[in-house]
């Protein structure tokens, strides 16, 4: 896919127009210092590139590229389309973004735009291809970077008419989409498409009379739009991709994911993305697990291939209510944790500190001080030589896992617009809890889509699959006949496609293959708590007792194992966690929300169960990853403590490709520091 496949890309994001043309070339020596070999460019340039609708200027940007060209330094071009010029959204009024509060907006900030508006459309597809005409020949041309940041709704009238359009195509006709929204709640039964009105707070969305969360009054309704305006955005994304293959179509096309990000289905877009690139921003106080998981998520959005670490702070960010510098060591140890979980490149945003605007308080390569005499510059020094000697050695290498993780934007859209049972219940923060316990055991988890094979996996881990389609369903059962794990939570299985409870017994599309059936669901109120107790001996769970809050199911077994019962209430006695045989393999099923403790106990079992173990001891605030290409297995190891630590290799001799030392037995390793291991054939 790349021309240059000889390096880690390091560098990142350049904005020259900020700043008079001599300080161009003061960068370009800063840039040699830090061994910087690639910067994404012009970002944000529409309104210099564009001064008017007839008229083009891109003599400055020309000067700025010729000057990195005859430096030997890669270039990401990125169209500057997340940020129309003033005079376009005076011209194009109906460009700008109605919000969901039906407000209006006037040009200001990024991302201000329509996604169905044809002038947007058409003019952000026009600077794209003067672009892509203009540079198309560049020999130091790496990659296409499309827009910034996607993710903003709209629900203007003319989304309204697309949306209508979007569903005409989906369902084909009132009647099956009256039936499909189940319209006859509420009296919502539509006669005409033009009944059909965007939901908003002017709609179906309303701050709830008891609570207080936001209700979600008519859900089927809510998910679609969803679903329309992730293909409303996308179809912009595809816009310009489409005139810029004509010129380049040997050059690979990303876009910046901000991994989490729950507008946009990222599975869904994945499939028009060539190389997946995302912006890893972790405040000081997240779990370190946090990054890592949605690092493997970005490597799993394309079936494992590696991706590219597009955007990080080198120090503090500048949108917390408290900006925390990074503790020294710590900007190297976050871009070698994206190189341990398959990233192929370390940038950074932005390369020279902002002098103005609500940017100038974030950090850069290049600080306001001007120079690199400083902590991070000392740092980011560093860093670029380890990257610059590592070369092409790790680029391409790919993380092989016996685990996956399912991640399903839309049922992360349908779980959280549902009215009940439990505001408390967010879908992220139980994908971590699962997520964290293999993290701690250092064992490697894919992210996966429901839809995604499963055939090569020995265990799937699907917390809080709510809604689920029959295709996923047939996968997972026919993953478990051939013998392997599905462990699943509370709330699985509950719904279809368009939010509607899959009748016949909880948990809905599950009751077979879990053998078991939940006569009600308990919300447990913020203070209250109930207990796990275990039934059956299992070697791994080192309590007889552990906490659960927020979800309690009261549930009947039906042919599924008791392993263990709640503690308390009235459904004291009654099943927390069953495991059911079914075919070869085990579905188990954990009735509540557990303490962090159990489920890191519950999953040692049943990675013990299959035999899958980390290739080192774990040791709490150790991460170890490996990647592999062709008979080399490299082993990350990334000491996140602030105290060194001693850990004992397997036999064998290895060598520390950032030293170049050769090491066996026990090792010690500093404080924030960074072994990456490569085996030697002796």
């Amino acid at each position: 896919m790349f021309r240059k496949l000889s390096k880690i890309f390091y560098g990142g994001d350049y904005n020259p127009d900020q700043w008079d043309e001599e300080i161009w070339e003061e960068d370009i020596k800063l840039m040699k210092i830090l061994r910087v070999n690639a910067v994404t460019l012009p970002v944000f340039s529409w309104a210099k590139l564009q001064p008017s609708e007839d008229k083009f200027d891109f003599s400055w940007l020309d000067k700025v590229i010729n000057l990195l060209s005859k430096n030997n330094i890669d270039i990401i071009m990125a169209t500057p389309t997340a940020a129309q010029p003033p005079w376009m959204s005076k011209k194009y009024p109906e460009m700008l973004v109605t919000d969901i509060k039906g407000n209006k907006h006037k040009h200001g900030r990024r991302v201000n735009f329509c996604p169905n508006n044809s002038d947007y459309r058409r003019l952000s597809r026009l600077i794209a291809e003067k672009m892509a005409e203009r540079y198309k020949d560049l020999p130091n041309l790496i990659m296409w970077h499309i827009n910034n940041e996607y993710g903003t709704y709209c629900y203007c009238d003319n989304c309204a008419k697309e949306f209508r359009i979007w569903l005409k195509e989906r369902y084909g006709s009132l009647e099956e989409l009256n039936k499909r929204w189940y319209t006859n709640f509420w009296g919502h039964t539509y006669y005409n498409w033009e009944e059909i009105e965007v939901p908003s707070y002017l709609t179906e969305l309303a701050p709830s009379w008891i609570g207080k969360k936001e209700m979600t009054i008519f859900q089927s309704m809510v998910i679609d739009y969803s679903r329309f305006m992730s293909d409303s955005i996308l179809d912009c994304f595809r816009n310009e991709a489409e005139v810029i293959k004509k010129y380049t179509p040997d050059i690979p096309i990303t876009t910046n994911f901000m991994g989490s990000h729950k507008p946009l289905n990222y599975f869904k877009w994945a499939k028009y993305i060539d190389v997946i690139s995302w912006d890893n921003y972790p405040t000081n106080n997240l779990p370190i697990s946090s990054a890592a998981m949605r690092h493997d998520l970005m490597r799993g959005l394309k079936g494992g291939q590696p991706f590219f670490l597009m955007e990080q702070a080198s120090n503090q960010v500048n949108w917390e209510p408290q900006n925390a510098l990074k503790r020294p060591g710590v900007v190297r140890l976050l871009s070698y944790q994206a190189v341990a979980h398959g990233g192929d490149s370390v940038l950074f945003f932005q390369w020279r500190q902002s002098r103005g605007a609500c940017e100038k308080f974030h950090s850069a390569m290049i600080p306001h001080a001007g120079h690199l005499n400083t902590r991070t510059g000392r740092e980011l020094i560093k860093l670029g030589e380890e990257l610059e000697k590592l070369g092409g050695k790790i680029v391409g290498s790919r993380i092989k896992s016996k685990v996956a993780m399912m991640i399903d934007w839309e049922n992360w859209w349908a779980l959280e617009c549902s009215t009940g049972p439990n505001e408390d219940l967010k879908y992220l923060n139980q994908l971590e809890k699962y997520y964290r316990a293999f993290y701690d055991l250092n064992i490697s988890v894919d992210i996966i889509n429901p839809s995604y094979d499963l055939s090569g996996y020995d265990i799937i881990v699907a917390p809080v699959l709510y809604m689920v389609k029959e295709d996923a369903v047939k996968s997972i059962e026919s993953f478990v006949k051939d013998g392997g794990t599905f462990i699943t939570t509370f709330l699985s299985g509950m719904v279809d496609e368009n939010d509607l409870i899959i009748l016949g017994g909880y948990p809905g599309a599950f009751r077979k293959i879990l053998g078991l059936w939940v006569e009600e669901i308990d919300a447990l109120y913020s203070d209250m708590s109930n207990t796990i107790v275990i039934k059956e001996k299992i070697p791994e769970m080192i309590k007889k007792e552990y906490e659960c809050r927020l979800i309690c199911d009261v549930i009947h077994t039906e042919g599924a194992k008791t392993l263990a019962v709640f503690g308390k209430d009235y459904y004291k006695g009654y099943p927390s966690l069953t495991e059911n045989t079914y075919g070869k393999g085990k579905a188990v099923y954990v009735a509540t929300d557990p303490e962090d403790s159990f489920i890191k106990d519950l999953i040692r079992h049943y990675c013990n169960e299959k035999a899958i173990n980390s290739f080192i001891k774990p040791c709490r605030g150790v991460e170890i990853t490996q990647r592999i290409k062709g008979d080399k297995t490299f082993t990350f190891i990334l000491n996140h403590n602030n105290e060194k630590i001693t850990l004992t290799l397997p036999e064998g001799m290895y060598s520390n490709l950032l030293t170049g030392e050769v090491v066996s037995g026990r090792i010690i390793i500093q404080p924030r520091e960074v072994y990456i291991l490569e085996n030697l054939q002796i």
